[in-house]
């Protein structure tokens, strides 16, 4: 009886070794990332059914997309498709596209891929970076699009340049940008759960950190029950390496922060500093 057992176990082993050995990874990443170029040759060559070849074309198909100000989400082909066919038909720059695989895994049937993308116009400028991330499944031997999920990171410095105008705006009316971060902490405050105190402050401003440093860092120096200390790097550093813009400078935005979260954090029972350093900020925030 073991012997029999064994005899079986040893079967299910081989077979097991062989399935894993129909699957040639590095040849199926090539595909895939060939397949991703063709999905974005097929859009500036502004050619909708050669797209959608690229795609699932059933009711599981996803489509989402998320800026700073907004997000979409359609949900089966018959969504997908009408959306994006208003903006792939029609003329467009030849504009060059260079994508970076983050990572790709790869299973029988399916597979899924991280990268990132940076369109560059005719005179060679970035046009800003998204990262993207994409569920394949095969149908009939070939990689197809099932689920695109596309995250605009050029966005939040978009949002970042209405803050700088709206800091413009008030210091068109004789108001400092510490009134206006004053006024702003104000306002926002009581949108925070004050019930979540210290703790709830902590999260939320790791949270929103993270979101003004999109292509830079943020790192946990400290942590303790009653305190912590994080770095934030590379913030907007187009304001701060070409000057003012719309009569804002790099620490006019700094200092708006700042007020901001003072606020905000007084509200919750902390108390929130910030130290303007050569890269950036570092941020403590102490239970009261």
């Amino acid at each position: 009886m073991k012997k029999a057992i064994l005899i079986i176990i040893t079967f299910l082993l081989i077979v097991n070794y062989s399935c894993e050995q129909k699957i040639d990874v590095e040849k199926e990443k090539e595909a895939i990332i060939a397949l991703i170029e063709e999905e974005t040759a097929s859009y500036y060559a502004s050619d909708f059914e050669r797209w959608s070849a690229t795609y699932i074309q059933d009711s599981t198909n996803i489509g989402m997309n998320a800026l700073k100000s907004g997000f979409s989400f359609n949900s089966g082909w018959e969504s997908v498709s009408s959306n994006a066919k208003s903006y792939i038909v029609g003329e467009k720059e030849a504009w060059k596209e260079v994508k970076t695989p983050i990572r790709i895994k790869v299973y029988e049937e399916s597979a899924w891929i991280v990268f990132d993308t940076e369109p560059f116009n005719n005179n060679g400028e970035s046009e800003g970076k998204q990262l993207v991330a994409c569920f394949l499944e095969k149908d009939d031997g070939s990689w197809k699009i099932v689920y695109r999920n596309v995250i605009g990171a050029y966005s939040y410095y978009q949002a970042d340049n209405f803050l700088i105008n709206s800091i413009n705006y008030a210091k068109s009316l004789g108001k400092s940008v510490e009134d206006f971060g004053g006024f702003t902490g104000d306002q926002y405050k009581t949108s925070w759960n004050k019930e979540a105190g210290y703790d709830g402050f902590v999260n939320g401003a790791l949270n929103n950190w993270r979101s003004v440093v999109p292509e830079g860092e943020l790192n946990i120096l400290e942590q303790d029950d009653s305190h912590v200390v994080f770095s934030a790097n590379n913030m907007l550093t187009g304001l701060k390496s070409s000057g003012p813009q719309f009569n804002v400078t790099y620490d006019d935005y700094l200092t708006f922060y700042r007020v901001a979260y003072e606020k905000i954090a007084d509200y919750l029972g902390a108390i929130y500093t910030q130290e303007t350093t050569q890269d950036g900020v570092v941020v403590t925030i102490t239970k009261k």
